[in-house]
């Protein structure tokens, strides 16, 4: 008995629907245990053990490997555009990023399969303690903000990264300029001036470049990726579709040729500050960079982040939550009394300030 029990468990993970062993109902990925465990009774069973996420070989122009997932399906939202990917027995009636209703199957879409994936750390009974605190260290916020703002439920979503490994090459040409002071004039017209030095250098830097992360999705910018803290994407593990079971998925909207774009601009940044920071310099005025890109592998990794709304005072306010760090990204109302008491006090500063320079200089 115990060993058909095993049996179904085992052919249960391996398969492409998780159900549970003991009640029959779907089993989801659960963050704080890392089983598949089923909501109505409990049941947890182990995941099959993945590898960690390989980097693929990354050739300029092409777009490789082009197949479908297999597993999920296709919806798309006629709000905000976004395509989620489902496993292929589960349903949702709202878009995971807009939370709107106008949710549409849709044909599959050919595209790259996930070769990594970043389980959730934060579980979604973690979301209202992680967004309370959020909420506490917002000192403009209105003090009512957090018995009155209503939250929605939290999705959990996976949203597609493209990351980067390259070695790259640089030969470059700075001018830059060096501030220096000079006293001029005579009598009452004596006075000091601020002058600049201009000079040019040339030079060569090298520098290896480790999972430059760039997303490809609708619906998070790479200034709020940013603001999220990035993801630990070196340790992504093999894509496996029991991570998502129990979430959603979103289709990278940026190809893999437009991601290398932008990685390489990410990089070309972390190099002109390297160079800028070789020199003493005061103020710069251009560096001009030719740079060489070897031994280019790319990852494509789904990352996990918790989405919800609030509500207050009639207006919606979106947050996202890191699904590995708990780090959070959101809008939030300001109180009127709270601004306009900071604005007052700095007048209150600057009149001060005022009179002490008339009455002492003037």
């Amino acid at each position: 008995m115990e060993d058909n029990i095993a049996q179904e468990r085992a052919s249960s993970v391996g398969g492409q629907i998780y159900k549970c062993p003991s009640c029959g109902n779907f089993l989801r990925y659960d963050p704080e245990s890392k089983k598949m465990k089923c909501d109505y009774c409990n049941t947890t069973i182990d995941t099959q053990e993945v590898g960690p996420a390989e980097e693929l070989p990354y050739n300029d122009g092409v777009e490789q490997g082009f197949v479908k997932w297999g597993g999920v399906k296709s919806v798309k939202c006629k709000s905000c555009g976004a395509v989620s990917l489902l496993p292929e027995y589960e349903t949702v009636s709202n878009c995971p990023f807009c939370n709107a209703h106008n949710i549409v199957d849709t044909d599959e879409i050919d595209g790259l399969q996930p070769n990594g994936i970043l389980p959730f750390n934060i579980s979604r009974a973690q979301v209202p303690t992680i967004y309370e605190k959020w909420l506490k260290s917002k000192t403009l916020a209105p003090n009512k903000l957090k018995k009155e703002a209503k939250r929605q439920p939290a999705r959990g979503v996976y949203i597609p990264l493209f990351t980067f490994d390259a070695f790259a090459e640089c030969d470059y040409t700075i001018r830059y300029g060096q501030h220096y002071t000079v006293t001029v004039g005579s009598g009452k017209n004596r006075h000091t001036e601020t002058r600049t030095r201009w000079y040019v250098a040339s030079g060569y830097i090298e520098d290896f470049f480790n999972d430059v992360q760039v997303e490809a999705s609708k619906s998070i910018t790479q200034k709020n990726l940013r603001k999220l803290g990035g993801f630990d994407t070196d340790n992504s593990l093999e894509y496996h579709n029991q991570f998502i079971s129990g979430y959603s998925a979103e289709r990278y909207d940026k190809s893999l040729d437009e991601s290398w774009d932008d990685a390489k601009e990410l990089i070309k940044a972390s190099l002109r500050q390297q160079i800028v920071s070789r020199y003493n310099a005061d103020v710069v005025d251009y560096v001009n960079m030719g740079c060489a890109y070897k031994n280019k592998t790319y990852k494509y990794v789904l990352v996990p982040v918790w989405i919800f709304n609030y509500l207050y005072h009639k207006k919606s306010f979106e947050c996202i939550i890191n699904g590995r760090s708990g780090r959070v990204v959101g809008k939030y109302p300001k109180s009127f009394i709270k601004v306009g008491s900071i604005v007052l006090s700095c007048l209150a500063v600057a009149g001060v300030l005022i009179w002490l320079f008339v009455k002492y200089f003037g």
